[in-house]
């Protein structure tokens, strides 16, 4: 790709629409340098839609979760669903979407592998890993621990990706901490030095 004359189609698009969009397809088509080199060239005062598979999530998110929906957005308008440029690499990672994990009246629910502790990661290792090889089926915890051993992610996007009720989340989340599994911290001042983006 000639990213030069890419960036330059960017720039009118910026010019006529005020923010930048990005189809699926070409998010699929950019390297991850390719990202880089376009976040550092419109950094700092440029915003962009949200992909597709993400604005149809965040509609989900206002049916099944709207507290946290509005805690995010807060009102809908012409500009709802658009975010900072830093966040474009967010959309080409295995699981692309946009964390949730800067929650003011809601409790955040962002996990990464940080946040497993010894006794879990001892699970994840041995156990865990054993019933993968096996091929035997896995409880929603059990789940959960794996996917954010492999890449960080908020529950209601989980919940979304596999069809999880969020209630019952929750709770596989409280079961996860009495384990000893998992640190939950619900605060967006306490998460921000466990964020990985």
């Amino acid at each position: 790709m000639d990213l030069k004359s890419y960036i330059k189609k960017k720039e009118i698009q910026k010019a006529k629409k005020k923010y930048l969009q990005f189809s699926e397809s070409e998010l699929q088509q950019l390297r991850p340098d390719e990202i880089e080199n376009i976040i550092d060239h419109f950094k700092g005062n440029t915003l962009v839609k949200l992909p597709e598979s993400e604005i149809a999530f965040f509609e989900w998110l206002k049916e099944n979760d709207r507290e946290v929906w509005d805690d995010l957005w807060q009102e809908e308008d012409d500009l709802i669903y658009l975010v900072s440029i830093d966040f474009l690499r967010e959309f080409i990672r295995e699981t692309p979407s946009f964390p949730i994990c800067d929650l003011v009246d809601q409790p955040n629910y962002w996990f990464s592998v940080r946040h497993i502790k010894p006794k879990g990661m001892e699970y994840l290792q041995n156990e865990l890993m054993l019933k993968v090889e096996v091929d035997e089926e896995l409880t929603l915890e059990e789940r959960f621990l794996l996917e954010i051993s492999v890449a960080s992610t908020d529950i209601w996007h989980f919940c979304h990706r596999h069809q999880i009720d969020i209630a019952e989340m929750k709770k596989a989340i409280a079961e996860m901490v009495y384990k000893g599994w998992l640190v939950h911290l619900t605060n967006r001042d306490d998460l921000v030095k466990y964020l990985d983006f």
